[in-house]
């Protein structure tokens, strides 16, 4: 028996990370062409990117591992259906229920690891990310400048430099294009010299240019104003982007359980709710995962997913309502768990019960 169990757990452990490692390949590159484009268009810097994308991996982690063991059961299960080797152990004395005791060995080892990544390691890893993102809001055009490439949005400031001295204080042969307002005509800059200043004042950083020119005016139109100058000091734009390290996903779980917040109740349930999910799915995992092996280890598997879409689809819309102070939102996601474990438990076992009790049934009419 130990000798089969340790296979078992062998096979779902390393389903469940083939798995979810797959589905984050698939998610991280998506936000990583996200941000990506931010890093070219001078909004975040190069290296700011991939810290961001390093501290996301825990998040994504947290809510992709329990999909992950979900299929994870479903593939291993479903191979062992095909191969017979379920109606061999069926044979030789195994039962329904020492087949989920098997299984929820590996599944508790990953609602564990599930747990630590959502009540832990998330919180920590989000608000790294978002105090990254805190301090990119407050960098200019200028802290973003490439030699030899066009930083910023053609909207708002585009700034060129052919070279940028080792300290990164000194442009040369800048280019800038300025539009202040959507409706005042641009303003094209070029200057043999750049470097940038701070007014105390004003408490605004400036690119201060020598020796270069002005050129205003509508494109298409004739109406241009040209100016030379010696220097000239051009206001570097900031990208103030929305960022808030003291909203529920990026705080301490102790520091959630102790507040009343509506938005951090929400949080602390959707966060138990992750290992407590990755438990009572297995079992419906693991009656739907034992097929006929004439239909193939697949048979299962559409179906099985629609009701794992079900359970987090419905989770995630009971979250977002008890943010809101919807009314009972709290105990109808603790009904939508005991529902889920309900239904395992009765595809594991409900036709084992209906035999049980049309028997007792006959056996008392015989009586």
């Amino acid at each position: 028996m130990s000798l089969i169990t340790r296979y078992i757990n062998k096979e779902v452990l390393i389903s469940a990370f083939a798995v979810s490692m797959v589905l984050l390949l698939i998610i991280s590159s998506s936000r990583f062409a996200h941000y990506l484009t931010k890093a070219v268009t001078g909004e975040l810097d190069a290296q700011a990117v991939l810290e961001i994308i390093v501290n996301l991996m825990p998040a994504y982690l947290s809510t992709l591992l329990p999909l992950g063991g979900f299929l994870a059961v479903l593939l291993t299960l479903g191979k062992l259906s095909v191969d017979n080797e379920l109606t061999v152990l069926f044979a030789n004395g195994v039962s329904q229920k020492q087949l989920v005791q098997m299984v929820l060995v590996p599944l508790s080892i990953l609602a564990v690891v599930v747990a630590v990544l959502s009540l832990w390691l998330a919180p920590e890893a989000s608000r790294k990310v978002e105090e990254i993102l805190y301090t990119q809001s407050h960098t200019s055009e200028f802290d973003s400048v490439v030699a030899g490439r066009f930083q910023g949005k053609i909207e708002r400031q585009v700034i060129y430099a052919q070279t940028m001295s080792d300290d990164r204080q000194q442009l040369g042969d800048v280019f800038v294009f300025n539009r202040s307002v959507s409706n005042a005509p641009p303003v094209l800059i070029k200057a043999t010299s750049a470097r940038q200043i701070f007014d105390e004042k004003y408490q605004a950083r400036y690119l201060l240019l020598k020796e270069g020119s002005r050129t205003q005016g509508q494109p298409g139109e004739l109406d241009y104003t040209v100016t030379r100058f010696e220097e000239l000091a051009v206001r570097l734009f900031s990208e103030e982007l929305e960022v808030n390290i003291t909203r529920g996903f990026t705080l301490p779980t102790l520091m959630l359980i102790s507040s009343g917040d509506p938005d951090h109740r929400a949080q602390l349930y959707w966060r138990i709710s992750l290992p407590l999910m990755t438990l009572i799915i297995s079992f419906i995992a693991i009656s739907l995962g034992q097929v006929n092996p004439r239909k193939g280890r697949f048979a299962r598997l559409l179906p099985a997913i629609l009701i794992y879409l079900v359970y987090v689809s419905v989770l995630t819309s009971l979250r977002d309502d008890m943010s809101r102070s919807v009314a009972n939102a709290d105990l109808k996601i603790w009904l939508l768990h005991f529902v889920f474990f309900i239904l395992g438990l009765f595809l594991l076992f409900g036709r084992q019960w209906f035999r049980t009790l049309v028997k007792g049934g006959n056996a008392s009419a015989s009586t």
